[in-house]
């Protein structure tokens, strides 16, 4: 009889609770907002109002970034966010390797920039746009949320945030059409172009999608490397299995609250 090590048994019984406790999650499974936005039928201001908390979610999104590479407790953790951080910069990367070493900077390729760049092509101010006295409360409490767990300087708080995170973004990439099309990128993109077929009729010229269908081409090589950055982490002296579980959830929480958010005012427009 084969005999499973201590690690394995440790690892096997993380990965039953990561699919209890986090995958599970409403805002991974069944985001409402994304869900309704999917059908195409957003109109002029909800879709400005998206475009515009996006854009303060992006910005400000850097400082988490800068956060989660300072306070990485690897090397190679700390290689991956340095890269996730250039890229919203405006440095290239790569998406098959995700890496942006040889890239090019260019400014209109910051991240903010090009949502400006759409923003702009659906009538928003774009010196509105990324401002945190732009964003709602919904969306501040994201982005605070994310600051406590994925910039956290305890690195199992900060890896389960990132890893709950990853999994959020990558949801259903690759594992068939039904479940592909409950990816919230994939149903921002679906509801954009449904937005476009309508401005096409009233001749106005499309919104750029580059922006959205850029990410969801880059999470469809990330979800098959979660695990495998997971078993790094177990591996670090001082691995929280607790704490990595909590990170995840408070991560996860906060994404929710945004889109909860957006949800609310498009009810109440």
């Amino acid at each position: 009889m084969e005999t499973i090590s201590p690690a394995a048994k440790e690892l096997s019984g993380l990965k039953a609770r990561i699919e209890r406790e986090l995958f599970g999650h409403p805002v991974i499974t069944d985001n409402a907002y994304t869900r309704w936005f999917s059908q195409g039928r957003a109109n002029p201001d909800q879709v400005r109002n998206l475009l515009l908390q996006f854009s303060v979610f992006s910005n400000h999104f850097l400082v988490a970034q800068c956060k989660r590479m300072v306070n990485a407790a690897t090397e190679s953790a700390e290689r991956g966010a340095r890269f996730i951080l250039m890229s919203e910069c405006g440095v290239g990367l790569s998406v098959q390797t995700g890496s942006t070493e040889g890239h090019v900077f260019k400014t209109s390729d910051a991240h903010i920039n090009w949502l400006r760049a759409v923003g702009a092509a659906a009538g928003l101010d774009t010196r509105r746009m990324g401002r945190w006295d732009e964003g709602t409360n919904a969306t501040r409490a994201f982005l605070e949320g994310l600051d406590r767990t994925y910039g956290s300087r305890d690195d199992s708080l900060g890896a389960g945030a990132s890893f709950a995170i990853e999994n959020w973004a990558a949801f259903g990439i690759g594992r068939g059409p039904e479940l592909e099309a409950r990816n919230f990128w994939k149903q921002l993109i679906v509801g954009l172009e449904g937005v476009n077929e309508r401005r096409k009729t009233a001749g106005l010229e499309p919104l750029p999608l580059g922006f959205f269908t850029y990410h969801f081409q880059l999470e469809s090589g990330h979800g098959s490397n979660v695990w495998h950055e997971l078993e790094e982490s177990m591996g670090e002296p001082g691995f929280d299995a607790e704490k990595f579980l909590a990170g995840g959830r408070e991560a996860l929480e906060s994404i929710h609250v945004f889109w909860m958010g957006l949800e609310r005012a498009r009810l109440t427009d």
